[in-house]
């Protein structure tokens, strides 16, 4: 889904964020991603506190790698407490909420995907959605 930024008073076709519809934490309710035309990060979202309070970058060159809707999936962990990011039917970012941060920073559309087992634990629905489609 493209989400577009009602608080944006240009219409900016290069700024796309895709939301995941799977809650995570009750306090962080809102995992998405965005790509603003040049960087593509992944965030999470206090609903009570209406800001993101987790960001990982992931990479910074939009235009040469040129990820689509349909590459880009995001979602929660079986347990709750990570958010992850798929591009291209791999795991490509995670943030865990209790352990810290990874990411496998894109360079092209040959960089591998996060492969430890400690990382792609609990995202087997989410992977197997993004092979799927």
């Amino acid at each position: 889904m493209i989400v577009t930024d009602e608080q944006n008073e240009q219409e900016d076709d290069t700024v796309k964020v895709f939301v995941s519809d799977n809650s995570g934490p009750e306090k962080y309710v809102c995992c998405f991603f965005e790509d603003d035309g040049e960087t593509g990060y992944l965030y999470v979202s206090d609903r009570s506190a209406r800001k993101v309070v987790k960001h990982l970058q992931l990479y910074a060159n939009a235009q040469e790698l040129n990820v689509r809707e349909e590459d880009v999936r995001v979602g929660w962990a079986s347990d709750g407490l990570k958010c992850g990011v798929v591009i291209w039917s791999g795991l490509r970012g995670v943030i865990d909420l209790e352990n810290g941060d990874v990411a496998a920073f894109i360079t092209s559309r040959n960089t591998p995907p996060l492969k430890d087992p400690k990382w792609l634990s609990g995202f087997d629905e989410l992977l197997d959605d993004s092979t799927a489609s």
